[in-house]
């Protein structure tokens, strides 16, 4: 498959915390007449690196195993919404590990800050009862915010629109969101805007330096109640 390719643009002046004053990325000078975004209909994130992460299993010269403060569950859990808009995106490939030492090929996702509108997670239990599942929505009528959002996914389904994006980009360069990044000669992406239409992933974990849900709802029921 082949990508785009960028030009690189002079630094950007940054402000608090050695981010850009004005909250874009320094990403690559656009041409003349830039578009405004790059548009893929029912596009997953893990798709642009398969071939890139079937290699990472085989080699961790092409993936690293990120150092997390805890050792993931042993099953993943599911998030829905309605919409995600994100500013500043990076994406490459990694290794995360669960309590039992097993590593487990993830694609990385790193979002600066994000609004999430109709918010959905669920875990299912499977226990000698029966299946539990624990579900947390959010209110409709206020959006999640978050900020230094780090996800590893291992499916994600929906529109997605990436605005300013670097395709191909070596991941130990990625900088749209400080200290997300990953090995010198591995795939990487990343974009100044994301936005997800009716997103549906599976992840091993998500770390925030900040999460807030206004108006939450959080319910255990026995059964199978999955956000999707």
């Amino acid at each position: 498959m082949r990508f785009p390719r960028f030009n690189r643009a002079p630094a950007q002046d940054l402000g608090a915390g050695g981010r850009p004053a004005s909250g874009d990325i320094p990403l690559g000078e656009p041409p003349a007449e830039p578009p405004r975004g790059t548009d893929w209909r029912r596009f997953a994130i893990v798709a642009a690196i398969a071939a890139v992460l079937g290699l990472a299993v085989a080699s961790t010269t092409t993936a690293i195993a990120l150092p997390v403060s805890f050792a993931v569950a042993g099953r993943s859990f599911q998030v829905s919404a309605e919409r995600l808009h994100g500013k500043g995106a990076v994406q490459f490939a990694a290794f995360t590990q669960d309590a039992a030492g097993s590593p487990r090929p993830v694609a990385i996702v790193g979002i600066n800050t994000a609004q999430i509108t109709g918010l959905c997670q669920s875990s299912v239990v499977h226990t000698p009862l029966g299946a539990v599942t624990l579900t947390i929505r959010s209110d409709d009528d206020e959006p999640v915010t978050g900020s230094n959002l780090v996800l590893d996914l291992d499916h994600l389904d929906g529109d997605l629109r990436f605005g300013h994006a670097q395709l191909g980009r070596d991941a130990a360069t990625l900088d749209a969101v400080p200290g997300v990044h990953g090995m010198s000669g591995a795939y990487g992406q990343q974009a100044q805007t994301l936005d997800i239409e009716r997103m549906q992933l599976t992840s091993w974990s998500v770390t925030a330096g900040s999460f807030d849900l206004h108006g939450a709802h959080m319910a255990v029921q026995k059964g199978d109640h999955s956000c999707f």
